[in-house]
């Protein structure tokens, strides 16, 4: 009997340790979706049919592609969503070839090189050479061996061209869709020399181009308030050691994404933007500019024109009156013709 309990007993506490660990050992770990976070928006590019919104994703740190969705015009659709390094990429090169820092010059040729050999395939490329006269040193083309041996062959000369060789910038590849546009400056300048911060980023971003900016001018407002407003950013760079920046713009760039959708049919709009990753749902109200106004028929070019076009009446009119004048006194000058009558040569009386 006592065998028997003691049997029992020892049973009983065994199952209750066995309970007892149970209860004490952790519970697996189930992962929780995590919440909607603030989608940072660099820049909005809009045009009449397409628009295209530059977004960071570089807070998402598991690979895998993203989606996108937007409602506009009160649906619900997806949107086109790619890396902003990728297939269909136009990049222009500015290179500060000045003799101002002819010490960065080889640094900075470097960088264009590098940066071009490590383009997605086929993008298309062309190099501006910031000193005076700005030109393009390479013409556009989907070759980066040939870009690579153009930016080999320059030497630094000339003073800097920096407004120029930006305006130039802004006129590249005007048949690619915005957004798939890039303007790549490394320069020593602290400013562009002319155009205003605001007017420069403005220009760009209306051109549907992003600007980015590496430069060993230090901290530069001037160049961080261009290049944010296109959805582009500022590096700074060291001097000689440039590298840094360069890594800095690569890492950058590749957090990017473009998110294109149709441009809704009434504007201005907010279009809720919401973008999946496989870690994070991110999202943001986007805004949609109005569209540009038309220009005023009587604004400067119209009245060029109207004025114009009156003096070149005047000047018609006035050759037509000449004209005429000079026929009736001409007219007048001529001798009166000799009328026969009854046989007789008769001259009529003169008026």
């Amino acid at each position: 009997m006592r065998c028997r309990f003691a049997v029992a007993t020892l049973a009983a506490f065994l199952i209750a340790l066995a309970a007892s660990l149970i209860a004490l050992a952790p519970l697996p770990v189930q992962a929780t979706p995590a919440g909607t976070v603030p989608l940072p928006v660099g820049a909005v590019l809009t045009g009449d049919d397409e628009t295209a919104v530059v977004v960071d994703l570089s807070a998402s740190s598991r690979p895998g592609s993203p989606s996108a969705q937007v409602t506009t015009d009160g649906v619900r659709r997806k949107a086109d969503i790619t890396p902003l390094m990728s297939t269909g990429l136009a990049v222009t090169i500015v290179v500060d070839t000045s003799l101002t820092d002819a010490t960065s010059v080889p640094a900075w040729l470097s960088a264009g090189a590098r940066f071009i050999l490590e383009a997605p395939p086929g993008t298309w490329a062309t190099v501006i050479g910031d000193s005076a006269p700005a030109t393009a040193i390479a013409p556009p083309q989907q070759d980066p061996a040939g870009i690579v041996a153009a930016l080999g062959g320059v030497q630094a000369h000339g003073e800097r061209d920096t407004a120029a060789a930006l305006d130039l910038a802004a006129r590249q590849f005007p048949d690619v869709p915005a957004g798939r546009k890039l303007a790549v400056v490394y320069t020593g300048a602290t400013d562009a020399g002319g155009p205003s911060a605001q007017e420069l980023g403005e220009r760009f971003r209306k051109a549907g181009i992003i600007l980015v900016v590496a430069t060993t001018a230090g901290a530069s407002p001037y160049w961080s308030t261009a290049a944010e407003a296109t959805g582009g950013f500022f590096a700074p760079a060291g001097n000689p050691a440039v590298v840094p920046a360069l890594d800095q713009v690569e890492t950058t760039l590749r957090g990017r994404y473009l998110v294109r959708f149709p441009t809704p049919a009434t504007r201005p709009a907010t279009v809720p933007l919401h973008i999946t990753t496989p870690d994070l749902t991110l999202s943001a109200d986007v805004p949609v500019p109005a569209a540009a106004p038309p220009p005023d028929p009587t604004g400067p070019d119209r009245m060029l024109i109207l004025a114009a076009v009156s003096t070149t009446a005047l000047v018609v009119v006035g050759l037509l009156v000449t004209w005429l004048l000079g026929y009736r006194a001409r007219r007048k000058r001529r001798p009166p013709p000799i009328v026969i009558a009854h046989g007789r040569a008769v001259v009529p009386p003169r008026d």
